[in-house]
């Protein structure tokens, strides 16, 4: 019976390994699942929530404010791009703050941790208006606003509506600011867009964040060097982009042309 005892319990300790094993394997190659409120994603920072009505509906936006040990008195609003929420301007907020400045950074409606609507009009005077009853919501009477990619666009926005409140506003690779229509680029229906945004994979996504990563990491290591290089390196990017720019507004004027001998 001893003897037999001893098997049981090793078998046992064994089964419970196992078990452990197969379960830790299951998670590590199982992505975590979010919810539309990102609820299970930890922030860089402590995260809260501003709760307002507009548009007939309670609506909830998320934010980060964080101040600095050493205030300088100064505020600094970060307004993030389409494809992101407030998460990433973590490196930044900790910059920002070590220097001094108490930092704001939202999630817009519809993105990150705030409240997503079905039937609302994601307009940048709406965005603006929600950004401006926040930073009255926690008492900021001033700010330098800084937008990054689409954020940009809310930023200009923001700073038109509201300069009262705008002490600065700073760009950081913006879009939107151009007339593209004047430039030749046809103009697409917001039912083409839809279908586009439809279209997208968590795969496709997932890949354009892992590129815009290492496109920005490569441009950081580059930078790293005398005041010539980083003219030169900033010329190079522009003439690339330029040539984009060339190539889209070719290959769509070929399409609408294509298009139009079709019908």
């Amino acid at each position: 019976m001893g003897k037999r005892r001893v098997i049981n319990s090793w078998e046992g300790r064994l089964a419970v390994a196992l078990a452990g094993m197969l379960a830790f394997a299951a998670s590590a190659a199982d992505p975590p699942a979010f919810d539309a409120r990102l609820s299970g994603y930890d922030y860089p920072f402590e995260v809260r929530q501003h709760t307002f009505r507009a548009q007939g509906q309670d609506l909830t936006m998320a934010y980060m404010d964080v101040r600095p040990e050493d205030p300088n008195g100064r505020t600094v609003l970060l307004l993030h791009g389409k494809n992101f929420s407030g998460a990433y301007w973590g490196r930044t907020i900790r910059a920002l703050t070590e220097a001094g400045y108490r930092v704001v950074a939202p999630d817009q409606i519809g993105f990150g941790k705030s409240s997503k609507p079905r039937d609302f009009q994601y307009s940048f005077h709406a965005l603006a208006s929600h950004t401006r009853r926040l930073l009255e919501h926690r008492g900021v009477e001033q700010a330098s606003v800084v937008g990054h990619s689409m954020g940009g666009m809310l930023a200009t926005r923001f700073a038109l509506m509201h300069p009262d409140l705008t002490q600065r506003l700073t760009l950081v690779n913006p879009i939107g600011l151009e007339d593209w229509k004047a430039k030749g680029v046809p103009y697409t229906p917001v039912s083409e867009r839809y279908r586009s945004e439809l279209a997208k994979t968590p795969e496709g996504v997932k890949a354009y964040m892992e590129n815009q990563q290492q496109f920005t990491q490569s441009f950081a290591d580059r930078l790293k060097g005398d005041a010539e290089k980083v003219v030169a390196l900033n010329q190079e990017f522009a003439e690339k982009a330029q040539k984009a720019v060339q190539d889209n507004v070719s290959n769509a004027t070929q399409a609408a042309a294509s298009a139009a001998k079709a019908k």
